[in-house]
């Protein structure tokens, strides 16, 4: 997602001010550790990976590898390269991807490492609800995991700490269907999401004019570019070249419905309201891919795609439902920041 201000640089940091292009590019730090990556997949799942399988994985899905396979596909399918457009891949407290071109240095793409381990954690729990939807113990374990994410790690930028990582491994435990379905689904978002930012690159060359009337148009096309991208990728990369699997082709809509909860719960436990002049709410954007999706251009199998979403749909609805509930009753009051979500807001409105 990304901003113009005053003609200046294209970009959206998620509650940081527009500053300088050494502040966006290396500003921030890594938290990843690869090696207790590795460690934690032994100890939950050794029955199905060897170290070495799991860093052979690690090199064939990487988020380097994803973005040059969109380079490729906007090439193919629009002849634009992005050749010069660089990956960007830091802590910057910010579950947002967001492109900075000012037109001065070398443009990139940033996808934060809170993106990731956010979704994939989201994905995992949703998942694992979903499929245990009766079983109370992991009903409850889901829903907390997913608050925690909306609350502590979406609004306020925290990265998950490794207590938080082992309270949904043990959860999720040696489940590899629900690995399977989480990761694959992952992929497909991130895509997604590379696409989008590469989108407002290719829209910015393109000649393409939008009015300050309806500025939100820009949002919609990039969406429509990189869905596109998304499902030229599931039709044309199969068998021994598969990067995406079929049944994760409404993964982008589930990164929409992960951004209507964080929303949704920060107008809950805070009563933020999302406003934003130049980004339409992700539900109408989801609408939008929807249309996509339905265009005879595109032909797969949907049949177990529609199905996992429709099960995601089940949860979805069930945390809207108990959040609303427990807040109402009371039994939320021990998670709440008040005073410190009213200061990152009033700083916000002096940006």
């Amino acid at each position: 997602m990304e901003k113009e201000r005053n003609g200046g640089p294209f970009l959206e940091k998620f509650m940081l001010p527009p500053d300088d292009y050494e502040i966006f590019k290396f500003g921030g730090s890594s938290l990843k550790d690869e090696k207790y990556g590795i460690k934690t997949m032994l100890k939950y799942f050794s029955s199905y990976f060897t170290e070495e399988q799991l860093k052979e994985n690690m090199a064939r899905y990487n988020l380097q590898t994803m973005f040059d396979v969109v380079k490729r596909y906007f090439a193919k399918e629009y002849g634009y390269t992005g050749a010069e457009i660089e990956l960007s891949n830091i802590y910057q407290n910010s579950i947002n991807s967001y492109i900075y071109n000012d037109r001065i240095n070398p443009v990139f793409v940033h996808i934060d490492e809170l993106f990731e381990s956010t979704v994939m954690g989201f994905l995992l729990a949703m998942f694992k609800w979903s499929k245990d939807l009766e079983n109370l113990e992991i009903y409850g374990e889901c829903f907390k995991y997913v608050l925690f994410l909306m609350n502590d790690v979406c609004i306020f930028g925290e990265m998950q700490d490794r207590d938080a990582n082992q309270t949904l491994m043990d959860t999720v435990n040696g489940d590899i269907q629900i690995l399977q379905l989480a990761e694959d689904c992952y992929w497909t978002i991130v895509i997604f999401s590379l696409a989008h930012e590469l989108a407002h690159a290719y829209l910015a060359v393109s000649g393409k004019k939008y009015t300050k009337e309806h500025p939100e148009k820009e949002e919609y096309d990039a969406d429509m570019i990189a869905y596109h991208i998304v499902l030229k990728i599931i039709m044309e990369e199969k068998g021994t070249n598969t990067i995406l699997e079929e049944y994760t082709y409404l993964a982008p809509m589930i990164y929409m419905d992960f951004f209507d909860l964080y929303y949704y719960t920060d107008r809950v436990l805070y009563k933020t309201v999302f406003r934003d002049w130049k980004h339409p709410a992700p539900t109408k954007r989801k609408n939008r891919l929807f249309a996509v999706a339905d265009k005879d251009e595109y032909d797969f199998n949907t049949v177990d795609g529609n199905h996992l979403y429709n099960g995601f749909l089940d949860v979805y609805d069930e945390f809207k439902d108990q959040l609303l509930m427990k807040m109402e009753r009371g039994k939320l009051d021990k998670i709440l920041w008040t005073e410190r979500r009213n200061l990152m807001r009033r700083r916000n409105d002096n940006d």
